[in-house]
């Protein structure tokens, strides 16, 4: 054995030591993940360069506002089956990810449906700039949410490296397109209607490109066919992706209450969405746990034996991996007026935003909890947690935004994430009565 494999081994040794976890399995599988999500964090970060630096504070704002409504429209795709797809393949049921896959993007086409109503609403209101922005995104959302099950598919089979390399690909063609885009609205000084309908259409069309590729290559061949179904799984994923709609609509409702009942309109929710792109983006980086730990997980969890032994153990990694989050986050708290003033420089004023959002992830490895919860498919505290806290926010957003703006809007961002992370750890470590 040569002496970097050793020092390698002997490194690897300690922290799974002190974390009392598969680190083995960690590192390799953390690799890929991280540079997938860090691929495509540097790709957003370069684009938001040129949002900032070529697009008007109102058109960027407006768009938000329409990627907010999309956002929300997309849980007809019942994008948590993605769940039950990851699940399912880790354990060797691949009949029910095929099933899963094909009633995602079925189910989808009732975004069509919602922008068709919401365009035709917007054009009876005499808004031709949003009706037209609504219109074209008809077209696309159906591929862009209901064609992403390749990636809970390549999650469940461990194939991080793949899934990687072909996000990061994903990204670079719809970075490209947004780009050709954004030089197109600046150089030919198009109308806010025109540019936002072009805006929207590019950068969905770059989303739904890949996702088309990629779940052809991936899922349709004839693997998925007759396999195993694992029982209940599906009605797992329906319950999973109907008491998601609270969380989804928390997760947008901000930005349209902003938009709605801020002085300023869009230009507030571009300062705001400024605020939230680097706390996202550390969110996403942070997400590899729950990620890498899903497949693991459901394997760990397959029988009541196996659930009592993660329990003996799971409490002491969170709370360890607490620690790294919170410098982490406190790095980034420090850096933040420099890194908006070198970036961002029109957008300065949002740092002091993001500083303080960034505070609501100090907690964030307490949702391999909910990962846990999930994995062992307890459906009731699933619910509570799914249901109570999103409500929580919501309340939150309607009873602060009208009166504190932008501020409300932090100060909703943080209390919901705070009380999810909190519910989702108290739920897990009271297990018994539940």
């Amino acid at each position: 054995m040569n002496r970097l494999q050793w020092s390698f081994d002997a490194a690897t040794g300690k922290a799974e030591r002190f974390f009392r976890t598969d680190f083995r399995y960690l590192a390799k599988s953390s690799f890929w993940s991280s540079v997938g999500k860090i691929g495509v964090a540097g790709i957003a970060f370069l684009l938001s360069i040129l949002y900032a630096r070529y697009l008007s504070k109102e058109l960027y704002g407006d768009y938000r506002y329409i990627m907010s409504f999309l956002g929300i429209f997309a849980l007809f795709s019942l994008s948590d089956l993605g769940s039950i797809i990851t699940r399912a393949v880790a354990r060797g049921h691949e009949g029910t990810a095929a099933r899963s896959i094909r009633l995602m993007f079925l189910s989808s086409i009732g975004i069509s449906l919602a922008s068709i109503g919401a365009s035709g609403w917007f054009f009876l209101h005499g808004n031709r700039v949003f009706g037209l922005a609504f219109l074209c995104a008809t077209v696309f959302m159906p591929f862009v949410e209901g064609l992403g099950g390749w990636r809970p598919y390549l999650d469940g089979k461990q194939d991080f490296r793949k899934k990687a390399i072909q996000n990061i690909t994903s990204q670079i063609v719809d970075a490209l397109m947004v780009t050709a885009a954004i030089l197109f609205i600046a150089a030919g000084h198009l109308s806010l209607a025109s540019g936002l309908a072009l805006f929207v259409a590019v950068t969905l069309f770059g989303n739904a490109l890949p996702n088309i590729i990629y779940s052809w290559r991936i899922l349709f061949p004839n693997s998925l066919k007759d396999r195993t179904e694992e029982p209940g799984a599906i009605r797992y994923g329906l319950h999973l992706s109907i008491i998601k709609i609270p969380a989804t609509v928390a997760n947008y409702i901000d930005s349209i209450l902003l938009f709605s009942f801020s002085h300023l309109g869009p230009t507030d929710l571009a300062i705001y969405s400024f605020a939230l792109a680097p706390t996202e983006q550390i969110k996403n980086l942070l997400t590899n746990m729950a990620d890498i730990a899903l497949p693991k997980l459901s394997l760990r969890t397959a029988t009541p034996a196996d659930s009592e032994r993660l329990r003996a153990t799971l409490p002491m990694k969170v709370a360890k991996a607490v620690i790294p989050t919170a410098i982490i986050i406190g790095c980034y708290i420090a850096l933040a007026p420099l890194f908006y003033a070198i970036f961002f420089p029109r957008y300065a004023e949002a740092a002091k935003y993001s500083q303080i959002i960034a505070l609501s992830l100090i907690l964030f490895p307490l949702g391999l909890f909910g990962t846990a919860i999930r994995a062992e498919g307890k459906l009731k505290s699933v619910y509570i947690y799914e249901l109570s806290a999103p409500l929580i926010q919501i309340a939150a957003f309607a009873l602060l935004i009208p009166f504190w703006g932008i501020w409300g809007a932090v100060a909703g961002k943080v209390l919901g994430r705070l009380v999810n992370h909190l519910i989702q750890g108290s739920l897990y470590l009271s297990h018994h009565l539940w």
